[in-house]
C-alpha cells in the first residue's frame, strides 16, 4: 500500500537520526517503533488514514490538530509527548523542500496570523476577565512557594522575566504580542523602561491603550495595533 511504504520510509528516516522510545500503531494494527526499547514511553495511535498527511510533515501544531480532531490518540506522560513530538519534527527531512518551506511560511503570513489572533481574542475582554488575573496576563504564572494567589504569581512571573533580562531605566523594550499590556506597564512602572507593545487584537489594543493612559505612562509606553514584522527601530 502507498501509505504503508510512506510510513515505513518516515520511521526509517527518523530512526537513522534518533533513538526515540516511541511506538506508532496504525488503525490496521501495524506497529512501527522509532527506536530500540523494552517498552515505549509514548504510543501514538493513528485512528484513520486521514491523520497520515499531518504525521508525515510533523509539527507540534499538526500533532495537536490531529489529536483534537480525534484522528490520533497519544499515550504517555506530557513531558515525554512534548519531547518526542519535538524530536519527530526536528529529525524529519521535508521531502517537498522549498515548496514545504513556502507553505509553512504562508501559513504564518500577516493575513493568516491576523485572522488567527482575531478569532482567538476577539471574543470579548469581559470573557477573559472571568478567569484571568486582574492584570489579564495570559500565560503561565510563577508560583514561587505555592501559596500565592493568581495575581501575585503573575506579577512574580513578570518581575522574574524583567529582572532576568536585566532591564534598566530608560532602556527600550519591545513586547511582541503584548496582550492587555501587563508586562509593558510593569516594565515602565517598576523598572523605568520605555516600551512598545504590539498586538493584532483590536480588543487588546483598546484596553492596553486605556490602561497606559490611566496609569499616566503615555510618555513611556506606546501600544500599537501592528504586525511584529512591520516594527521598525532598535530596542535594548
Amino acid at each position: 500500500m502507498f501509505w504503508d511504504k510512506k510510513i515505513a520510509q518516515w520511521v526509517d528516516e527518523v530512526r537513522s537520526k534518533a533513538n526515540l522510545p516511541a511506538r506508532l500503531v496504525l488503525w490496521n494494527g501495524r506497529q512501527y517503533d522509532f527506536g530500540h526499547f523494552a517498552a515505549p514511553r509514548v504510543t501514538l495511535k493513528v485512528n484513520s488514514a486521514a491523520a497520515l498527511p499531518l504525521l508525515l510533515e510533523p509539527s507540534l501544531d499538526n500533532l495537536g490538530e490531529a489529536y483534537v480532531k480525534g484522528k490520533i490518540d497519544i499515550e504517555g506522560k506530557l513531558a515525554d509527548i512534548i519531547n518526542i513530538g519535538y524530536s519527530l519534527t526536528r529529525n524529519t527531512i521535508k521531502s517537498s523542500g522549498k515548496l514545504t518551506l513556502a507553505r509553512r511560511y504562508f501559513t504564518h503570513s500577516k493575513s493568516t496570523d491576523k485572522k488567527a489572533i482575531q478569532y482567538h481574542y476577539e471574543v470579548s475582554n469581559e470573557f477573559y476577565k472571568l478567569w484571568l488575573d486582574e492584570n489579564m496576563v495570559y500565560s503561565c504564572a510563577y508560583f514561587e512557594n505555592g501559596g500565592e494567589d493568581l495575581a501575585t504569581a503573575q506579577l512574580k512571573k513578570i518581575d522574574h522575566i524583567l529582572t532576568k533580562i536585566q532591564l534598566k531605566e530608560n532602556q527600550t523594550l519591545l513586547d511582541i504580542g503584548c496582550g492587555w499590556g501587563a508586562l509593558v506597564l510593569r516594565a515602565a512602572q517598576k523598572f523605568g523602561a520605555r516600551c512598545v507593545g504590539v498586538t493584532l487584537s483590536q480588543n487588546q489594543f483598546d484596553l492596553a491603550t486605556a490602561r497606559v493612559k490611566a496609569a499616566g505612562l503615555e510618555d513611556r509606553i506606546v501600544i500599537r495595533l501592528q504586525d511584529y514584522r512591520d516594527v521598525e527601530g532598535q530596542f535594548d
